[in-house]
């Protein structure tokens, strides 16, 4: 699908929203590969489920810590985890204020179902990034880090 950004002489200006294109597709298409096997939290909130997966117990501020993410974003998608029955919030045993998500047996079960799925998912990522002869998780990488390191005002400054 080509749009006028495409062939516009300045279409560096409109990378944001040309990334933020890419994003809303394969939140789209991730919804639709993980509803076909059975996978019943948004795909907004797989990476909370793996790491409390992979993790066993996990607070909030965890999660938004390993991913870098506000808390109050991390706190919006664990209480759609846990109405939809994936996730449990109890109290610390060792800390009283902090409380501790785990996966309920719904969620293991669902965790499986997931892990499943993206080991598949892991396979279609690799032939698109094949087909499209670059391997996005490395470029969205490499650019963060070299706008973390520089930005884009301190290289236009150099110019």
């Amino acid at each position: 699908m080509s749009t006028d950004i495409d062939r516009h002489f300045r279409r560096t200006a409109f990378i944001a929203r040309q990334l933020e294109s890419v994003v809303e597709v394969i939140v789209q298409q991730g919804e639709a590969i993980l509803d076909d096997a059975g996978v019943e939290f948004p795909s907004r909130a797989v990476s909370a489920v793996l790491l409390i997966g992979e993790r066993g117990s996990v607070s909030a501020a965890d999660i938004a810590d390993a991913l870098g993410q506000p808390h109050q974003l991390v706190s919006q998608r664990i209480e759609l985890l846990i109405e939809s029955g994936v996730v449990d919030r109890v109290a610390d045993p060792n800390d009283g204020r902090r409380k501790i998500l785990r996966l309920t047996d719904k969620g293991v079960q669902q965790h499986e179902r997931l892990e499943a799925r993206l080991d598949e998912a892991d396979r279609v990522f690799a032939a698109l990034f094949e087909e499209i002869e670059c391997d996005l998780s490395a470029v969205c990488r490499r650019t963060l880090l070299a706008l973390n390191e520089s930005s884009l005002l301190t290289r236009l400054n150099s110019l």
